[in-house]
């Protein structure tokens, strides 16, 4: 659940597709520190607003904003990327962790 495909957008911090809704806005950042040679650390954040018919009326700056959180290790390996995330969102108690391994074809 965490590529983005089919019109699918991963959000830290909630369970794939527990959101849903006929438009959104969203933005993400991610801080990346590598501390040994290809061993990455890293913390994301991403927010957003959705909400069917968002864009009707022009308040939608004011509706209510999602939150989610990760923090992340990161290995470069001879298979590819492998990366475990640790997420979490003040909006749902339930914390999420992925694993990913390789490269995405």
């Amino acid at each position: 659940g965490f590529n983005t495909i089919n019109n699918f957008n991963h959000f830290y911090g909630h369970d794939f597709v527990s959101m849903a809704a006929d438009s959104f806005i969203k933005t993400a950042a991610t801080v990346d520190y590598e501390f040994y040679k290809k061993n990455h650390l890293n913390f994301s954040a991403n927010y957003a607003i959705i909400e069917d018919n968002l864009f009707e009326k022009v308040d939608w700056i004011d509706r209510k904003k999602q939150s989610g959180y990760a923090i992340g290790y990161g290995l470069e390996s001879i298979i590819g990327p492998i990366e475990f995330k640790y997420s979490w969102s003040p909006d749902n108690p339930k914390p999420f962790a992925w694993l990913s391994v390789g490269f995405w074809f």
